[in-house]
């Protein structure tokens, strides 16, 4: 991008975005940890909890702090409604007009049973009726698996869905570290969720696992979209399989792995990203646990353009892909389709 003048902050905050590859329990303010952890006496110090919000090295990672929401925290309905409407509203400040958030109950209703499925899916789907009422933004529920666990676990979960279903959680995705636990476990929950009419994604090829898991999840899990899927660059015949079919793929550039594995000074050159927007993959870039990665929607999408080279063209297509992987009905993506031309054309106005 030698000679091209960079685009500046106003334009990312001016495009319209989706965000399709949210951890709920990822977006958490630190103001709200500190709260919550105080009101139910959670064993952990403000200074450990502050620890967490750190990027680069932290003391424990977000997957700690995860189980530590799950086991200590989160066990109260009116906790998970604040959660998901302050996440929301964080997103809608940046010009999202669509989320689609991960949620794993597994962890937390194992800790908090009498809480209840149907009382916490309820509590975080009529926050996000809030939120649309409130703030314009819509969000949308996906019942992540928590792929440490037991695959009857995925399966318990899957059907406490099915007997509570809501039409605001239209879809189910995986949660929790990929290495040692591949896509193949829940072949049996993915067929199921299926055949119950509702989508699927799965995080492959993550934390640098193998490419296989890229092509399980395609050809077992038969999955509606891929999350992450670096790896499929390490097979030229699977990603051309991929482009070819036009599945979209959810990328996320703050991504722990290749930012704890790659040297700092090679770090943007050598992402996988940077080679994947050159593949004819329909990439779109999300925020995965922003206030744990210390990142936001707009900071996202000026990585994409300032680490890893998209130009505008590359940053208009990726926006389209977004609306277009959103599960949406018909007639929402449509609204808002001419909603985002909009937006698009006055961004790129701003430019001049």
């Amino acid at each position: 991008m030698a000679g091209v003048p960079a685009l500046p902050d106003t334009f990312f905050a001016a495009i319209p975005k989706v965000d399709i590859h949210c951890h709920l329990y990822g977006t958490i303010r630190e103001r709200t940890f500190q709260e919550l952890a105080a009101a139910t006496g959670a064993p952990i110090t403000p200074e450990e909890i502050a620890a967490f919000y750190i990027r680069g090295e932290k003391p424990k990672g977000v997957l700690h702090a995860f189980r530590f929401l799950e086991q200590h925290v989160l066990g109260r309905p009116e906790f998970l409604h604040r959660l998901t409407y302050e996440c929301l509203e964080d997103m809608a400040r940046e010009n999202v007009r669509h989320a689609e958030l991960f949620w794993n109950s597994t962890g937390t209703l194992h800790h908090h049973p009498a809480m209840g499925f149907a009382a916490a899916q309820a509590a975080i789907t009529a926050a996000m009726a809030e939120a649309e009422t409130n703030l314009g933004i819509l969000g949308r529920l996906i019942h992540a698996i928590d792929r440490e666990a037991d695959p009857e676990h995925a399966t318990t979960m899957l059907e406490r869905a099915l007997v509570h279903p809501d039409e605001r959680a239209v879809g189910i995705g995986s949660d929790y570290l990929e290495t040692g636990h591949p896509p193949e476990k829940f072949w049996k929950t993915y067929r199921r969720a299926r055949a119950a009419g509702l989508k699927t994604t799965m995080h492959a090829g993550e934390f640098g696992c193998h490419w296989r898991n890229v092509e399980t999840a395609l050809d077992l899990l038969q999955v509606d979209r891929l999350d992450h899927c670096y790896t499929v660059l390490d097979n030229p015949e699977l990603l051309a399989r991929i482009v070819d079919l036009g599945l979209a793929v959810t990328v996320v550039p703050t991504n722990s792995y290749y930012l704890r594995t790659l040297p700092r000074a090679e770090w943007a050159e050598r992402h996988p990203i940077r080679r994947m927007l050159d593949t004819g993959l329909r990439i779109h870039p999300n925020t995965d646990d922003p206030t744990f990665h210390n990142t936001s929607p707009n900071r996202v999408w000026a990585s994409m353009h300032r680490d890893f080279g998209a130009g505008l063209d590359q940053i208009e297509r990726m926006m389209w892909t977004g609306l277009d992987a959103a599960w949406l009905d018909a007639a929402t993506r449509e609204r808002l389709a001419g909603a985002f031309r909009s937006a698009w054309q006055d961004a790129c106005d701003g430019l001049t």
